[in-house]
């Protein structure tokens, strides 16, 4: 594993999976041109931490692109591959994607360049869903191909606005007639895009000779579980790591990993925001390895999910989730004490940052020695409210030339509610295809029906036992069986009516023993969902008043840039809000004997 840049990770990595559509020096080619938007060619710089939790930590900058977000090199390498494919075939695409903040930004960044595409970029416009550096990324591009929009009253935040784009998606007719492309992580490409950034880490982490081959943990923030996806592919191409899915009170990952359950809850508005989701989506695909690769035990269990909105996992899956992923739960107490403790010893995190961090002193089952990286997925810029609370010396909350620049601008963006987002996503989206040249791409999507599915599992179940073709003889199986039924008759020894009650005792002990574990496992799951309804409940309380101390503070700048001492602001209460009769209004009172002049 002998890398000289990230130029050759990728085309090392990624040619297998793409080599249908592009050769090794397309790969080159397109790496390069994401290399050149990252600030002076470094995708990645690995800084030392010191020690946290015993262990050796580092932290992975991944924020030196046009956005300052790990979302960069992902989301130009998959954009400048559609660009390549759309060129070819003379098409055009529109691009969706639901955002936190950070994949939008990014979105928005590499679809100004573009004359192809068209980006739809949807975002939960309510009070602490995205913070303003974040929304002015999305926003502030003059360029007419590039369309936020500001979705309010989403009480799941971006996983309500996500469904909805689902539904859209899933009309199969609008889909292909107007060139939709998803640009979200549910996009294949989104996800292998990340898989060399794990390499490169790696290469940075044990860069002696002797070093190669050992062990690395990497500690990701977590949202929709496709940094973690990612890590476990690289995993899985021989990369030696562990993945520890760093989350805040929302815990979609946690509950799955920790505790082998999936469901839904509400969502808590945490100081963490770009990872405040429901749902955490790609673990879907971690399942299906977790299953044995068996595509019917993965339907199963999303059929359930569907139905009843939660599932546990089969013990044999959590286990085999767990050698792969493990999980840390944070609360925002402990996100402000990590920032703080960093920031005196030079170096301030943003908030998802943070959560990576705070994770590598939880990890367990992992030795010491086995050092850990923290990725950090965006700048501290980009959080002004979150790193001013934490640190309040910093009066510009950390700031960075690329936030200033955008401050004041205008921004350019639709907005509307949840209930009307549908509506107004296809006729906007069919209006300005229709005013596009040349015509949108059609990209066909092949969905397995059940039996094929069997069929499918079937050869791989033959392949994979390697029985030859004597064994699908019925009459051959029969005969065989009846063959080991004799010999197990005439090898077996007298039964002993004393070792068969010791093995009779034995065997009640041992189902004793498993019965009193699986008591210990559901009174310990049991406190951890009581701990974590406690730990969203103390983040929606922190952030209530995180909005209003940001609220009173925006108030009082206000007042202090006009100078004279404004009017105090008085609150007007609704009408359907109002107890008693609404009072007259002296300018239409009923005068009789008034004339009219």
């Amino acid at each position: 594993m002998d890398f000289a840049s990230f130029e050759d990770v990728c085309v090392e990595v990624l040619s297998p999976f793409v080599a249908d559509a592009f050769d090794r020096e397309d790969v080159r080619a397109i790496a390069r041109e994401v290399v050149s938007r990252h600030e002076k060619g470094r995708v990645c710089d690995v800084r030392r931490l010191g020690r946290r939790g015993g262990r050796e930590a580092r932290v992975a900058e991944l924020f030196r692109g046009p956005t300052l977000s790990a979302e960069d090199a992902s989301m130009q390498m998959t954009m400048r591959m559609l660009d390549r494919v759309l060129a070819r075939k003379n098409k055009r695409a529109n691009v969706v994607c639901c955002s936190t903040g950070e994949a939008g930004g990014a979105l928005a960044s590499v679809a100004a360049e573009m004359t192809r595409v068209d980006a739809w970029i949807a975002y939960p416009g309510d009070d602490g869903d995205v913070s303003e550096p974040q929304e002015r990324e999305m926003t502030c591009h003059v360029e007419d191909n590039v369309h936020p929009i500001k979705v309010f009253e989403c009480p799941d935040g971006v996983s309500d606005v996500d469904a909805v784009v689902s539904d859209v998606f899933a009309d199969e007719q609008f889909r292909m007639a107007h060139g939709l492309v998803s640009a979200n992580s549910s996009n294949i490409a989104r996800v292998l895009s990340y898989v060399p950034i794990f390499f490169y880490i790696y290469a940075q982490v044990r860069s002696r000779e002797q070093d190669r081959g050992k062990p690395v943990v990497f500690t990701v923030p977590s949202s929709t579980f496709a940094l973690e996806f990612a890590g476990s592919l690289a995993r899985m191409m021989g990369l030696p790591i562990t993945i520890v899915a760093a989350c805040n009170a929302n815990g979609a990952a946690h509950r799955v990993i920790s505790m082998g359950e999936l469901y839904k809850t509400d969502m808590v508005h945490t100081s963490s925001s770009a990872l405040d989701v429901v749902v955490a989506e790609n673990v879907w695909r971690s399942l299906y390895y977790a299953a044995g690769s068996n595509p019917m035990i993965l339907s199963e269990l999303q059929d359930d999910f569907d139905e009843d909105g939660e599932v546990a996992l089969p013990p044999k899956m959590a286990r085999e989730l767990n050698t792969v992923f493990k999980s840390a739960l944070i609360d925002d107490d402990l996100l402000f004490s990590v920032i703080q403790h960093e920031e005196r010893l030079g170096f301030v995190p943003c908030p998802q940052t943070a959560l990576a961090i705070a994770a590598i002193e939880m990890i367990q089952d992992v030795p010491e020695d086995v050092p850990a990286v923290a990725l950090a997925v965006s700048h501290p810029s980009k959080f002004p409210d979150v790193i001013r609370r934490a640190v309040p010396q910093l009066s510009n909350g950390a700031s960075h030339p690329t936030v200033e620049a955008m401050t004041g601008l205008f921004h350019r963006r639709r907005t509307c509610t949840l209930e009307e987002f549908e509506r107004s996503l296809r006729r906007d989206i069919a209006a300005v295809t229709a005013m596009r040249t040349p015509e949108p791409v059609r990209i066909e999507r092949l969905l397995l029906e059940r039996e094929e599915y069997e069929r499918l599992y079937a050869c791989v179940l033959r392949k994979t036992t390697k029985r030859g073709k004597l064994l699908d003889n019925p009459f051959v199986n029969v005969f065989l069986a009846l063959m080991i039924s004799f010999w197990a008759t005439a090898t077996t020894p007298p039964r002993d009516a004393s070792r068969s009650r010791e093995r009779d005792a034995q065997k009640a002990e041992a189902k004793a023993k498993r019965d009193e574990a699986r008591v210990r496992v559901r009174e310990a799951r049991t406190l951890e969902k009581q701990r974590a309804r406690e730990i969203r409940a103390r983040a929606k309380a922190d952030a209530r008043t995180a909005r209003e101390t940001a609220r009173a503070a925006r108030a009082e700048e206000k007042r202090a840039r006009g100078g004279a001492p404004t009017k105090p602001h008085v609150m007007h209460a609704y009408a359907r809000d109002r107890d008693d009769a609404r009072p007259p209004n002296e300018h239409f009172a009923h005068e009789p004997n008034r004339k009219l002049r």
